[in-house]
């Protein structure tokens, strides 16, 4: 028979034994420590900004629940909860200060300055664009034409549906079906519309198709009519009224056998025939150039190359208007302005100055540089004579060595031709490139589409934005 051992314990003993485990082996003692909590800071965007007396801009914190206050106290405008900032009705530079809800000793400062003039959004476009074309109607309406929906120059996306910006309402309506992208759109003196070149669709191949045809949007008219076409189908190209009504079309990217490249040819719109006839060559092939009126009647062509040329419509000939001073020193022009005195302004950036040509004695000379460098902005010459440069995209590096990123950008710059300087301008509600701006009867400006920074990416944009 098998029986169980028993061992006679003391009481003492195990309750000592029994202490000793309890604190030991089932309840044993951590030995790692909580991890150390981030230190708070807080960021506020925008950091800086230049706005309109009066106006109110949208402010946001990151890192921490915050209070809003102006360091100014009250004679610095208002600022409510939301972080939505008013301005005062007194010209200055305020600051508007997040301060940490958790560590109040933590806070960040963004500086105002408050000016005259300044941008304010207005309605927007039911299809978002770039690469469209914006005129001034005789009515004063703006005709918004064609351009792609889609930031892939792989992918033709063309949004065909036009559209009628009203000031009066600040309100876009339907217009007709213009179906091209990087074309160009002129103004006649009759108030017809000319419409010429661009994309107009892509092959079942994603072969690009250049159109040579153009069509007429009649004054009055709500319908588009075909017209003559030109010699051969182009985009990026150019399209200047002459003093004597016709139009001249130079250059551009034009297919060239099995390749897209761009052309020295030029061409002139008659508008009582209806038709184009050729004009010569220009003396270099160029595209994203710009064809400025001179006061003279000829036509300055800049960009595309590091020199100028003149088109004379006496003669249907171009001859060289020399080289920028320093030569060389401009190559991209993104901006030729027609100055109230005759001489234009011809913009790069600042790698180097930006010139004056003086149709008098045909030269250029260097003025002022910009203080930000960018690309694909727009020049507009304002009713005071200064000229306002909006817009643009910077480069940016990236984390990968010799790669960099397209960041649109908000700022703006102010040419003064008594100083000949740069000056900041008042900030933009909407980063964008590609846009178009459209100088309107009452001497605002409106700014319509384009590409714009979302989501970490690049879309195109519906928004418009208008500077008083």
């Amino acid at each position: 028979m098998k029986t169980r051992a028993l061992l006679n314990i003391s009481p003492v003993l195990l309750v000592l034994f029994e202490l000793g485990c309890s604190q030991s082996q089932f309840q044993p003692q951590s030995t790692s420590t909580q991890p150390a909590q981030p230190a708070l800071s807080v960021t506020i965007e925008p950091q800086s900004l230049v706005m309109r007396r009066g106006d109110s801009w949208n402010f946001t914190a990151v890192g921490s629940t915050v209070n809003w206050s102006i360091q100014e106290g009250s004679a610095g405008g208002d600022v409510n909860y939301a972080g939505i900032y008013t301005a005062p009705a007194t010209e200055g530079v305020y600051h508007v200060v997040a301060t940490s809800k958790a560590d109040p000793s933590k806070s960040a400062t963004a500086t105002v300055s408050v000016e005259k003039t300044g941008f304010t959004l207005t309605g927007s476009m039911k299809t978002q664009r770039y690469s469209h074309t914006a005129t001034l109607l005789p009515n004063g309406l703006v005709y918004v034409a064609g351009g792609d929906s889609l930031d892939d120059f792989e992918v033709v996306a063309i949004a065909d549906q036009a559209e009628l910006f009203n000031p009066a309402t600040g309100a876009f309506q339907p217009g007709e079906k213009v179906t091209r992208e990087f074309h160009t759109a002129t103004l006649l003196q009759n108030g017809d519309i000319l419409f010429t070149g661009g994309f107009a669709g892509q092959t079942a191949s994603g072969n690009w198709i250049l159109t040579p045809t153009a069509e007429l949007l009649k004054a009055g008219s709500t319908s588009l009519q075909t017209t003559g076409n030109m010699s051969v189908g182009r985009y990026s190209h150019t399209a200047t009224l002459l003093l004597d009504g016709r139009v001249l079309i130079t250059g551009g990217e034009a297919q060239s056998e099995t390749k897209i490249i761009p052309t020295q040819t030029a061409e002139i719109y008659d508008p009582v025939s209806g038709t184009f006839t050729p004009a010569g060559n220009m003396g270099r092939a160029r595209a994203f150039h710009s064809a400025t009126l001179l006061l003279t009647g000829k036509v300055l062509i800049t960009g595309g190359g590091s020199d100028a040329e003149l088109f004379d419509p006496a003669t249907n000939s171009f001859t060289s208007a020399g080289s920028f001073t320093p030569a060389g020193t401009v190559s991209n022009v993104y901006g030729a302005t027609l100055l109230a005195d005759g001489r234009v302004l011809v913009t790069n950036g600042p790698t180097a100055p930006s010139q004056l040509y003086d149709p008098v004695t045909g030269q250029f000379t260097p003025t002022g540089t910009m203080a930000t460098w960018r690309a694909n902005y727009t020049a507009t010459l304002l009713p005071d004579g200064t000229v306002l440069i909006a817009g643009g995209y910077i480069q940016v590096a990236t984390s990968t060595p010799g790669t960099s990123s397209i960041v649109p950008v908000t700022s703006t710059e102010i040419y003064s031709l008594a100083t000949g300087s740069f000056t900041p301008g008042p900030t933009m509600r909407q980063g964008r490139y590609q846009h178009t701006a459209t100088l309107l009867p009452d001497g605002s400006v409106l700014f319509v589409g384009g590409i714009g920074p979302c989501c970490s990416l690049s879309t195109p944009l519906a928004s418009a934005e208008i500077y008083h």
